[in-house]
């Protein structure tokens, strides 16, 4: 076994109420919103975890990427995964591993001659240095995860279909309509059409801000798509600005179905699938 890792290992045993009450300290001043985000006591538990498996990692002639520290980065993905969900912001994340630091040295100074210290300062330094990078990384790596699932679920629901009569489904569109939106809307409303076994698909625009060529050219797609499984589709909420912006642009619907309001959409599918309201 490697006498600096025993030994620092030895003085880390030693010395665990000290360092974790110190610990504790720290984090309390330096990081308040971390504390309050994950609780007292959980950041208690996190810290003896977290120190227990450096310590025990510490007695085994092993670098970092052993698999004697497989413990210790286990941890420090969890931790981070917590903070992530916590929206800590990356130096809070940092700052749970680095403030350790600060409380090893002191201690090596007074349990060691002189001649071990710097040794043993530039064991600690680089481990410090490796777990505070590599809780770093897995924390952003589960905010960009975090952020592609919240995207997922905003793109799942951001195009409902509802079915609102026999034979009929209605998407309400609401924001930007970018072609990632367009390719999720056309997936949702085609699988809405079979699945319901629907003849006409109402797709209402009135919360769309903004309709240029671009969206556009994404509504005559989705519904010459909704033509070839035998349906059609009304496109509501063509207000009169937008009207006016389409001519504008130069952009033809004539070939489509288009109303005012949601109500007169309504009124036409109904017509076309040959029913009445009471």
């Amino acid at each position: 076994m490697n006498n600096i890792q025993s030994n620092a290992a030895r003085i880390l045993q030693n010395n665990k109420a000290e360092i974790l009450d110190q610990w504790h300290q720290q984090l309390i001043l330096n990081t308040k919103s971390l504390v309050e985000s994950i609780g007292l006591n959980v950041m208690k538990q996190r810290t003896e975890e977290f120190l227990d498996t450096l310590i025990d990692a510490l007695t085994q002639d092993d670098d970092f990427e052993g698999d004697s520290y497989d413990n210790a980065r286990n941890l420090m993905t969890d931790i981070s995964r917590q903070m992530t969900l916590s929206s800590l912001t990356p130096s809070e994340v940092t700052l749970f591993v680095f403030s350790l630091r600060d409380i090893i040295f002191p201690l090596f100074q007074t349990n060691m001659d002189a001649g071990q210290l710097a040794a043993h300062y530039s064991l600690v330094n680089s481990l410090i240095d490796r777990l505070g990078v590599f809780t770093f990384t897995v924390y952003q790596e589960s905010r960009e995860e975090l952020m592609r699932e919240q995207q997922q679920a905003f793109m799942e629901v951001s195009v409902p279909v509802v079915r609102i009569w026999d034979r009929i489904i209605m998407i309400p569109l609401v924001g930007m309509l970018d072609s990632s939106r367009t390719q999720q809307m056309m997936e949702t409303m085609l699988t809405a059409l079979e699945d319901y076994q629907s003849k006409v698909a109402i797709m209402d625009i009135s919360g769309i801000p903004v309709v240029d060529t671009l969206v556009a050219r994404h509504l005559i797609t989705a519904a010459s798509a909704a033509r070839l499984m035998g349906a059609e589709c009304i496109i509501t909420g063509i207000r009169a600005r937008i009207s006016q912006t389409l001519v504008q642009l130069g952009v033809d619907l004539s070939g489509f179905i288009t109303r005012t309001t949601l109500a007169d959409g309504l009124q036409l599918a109904l017509k076309m699938t040959d029913q009445k309201i009471g």
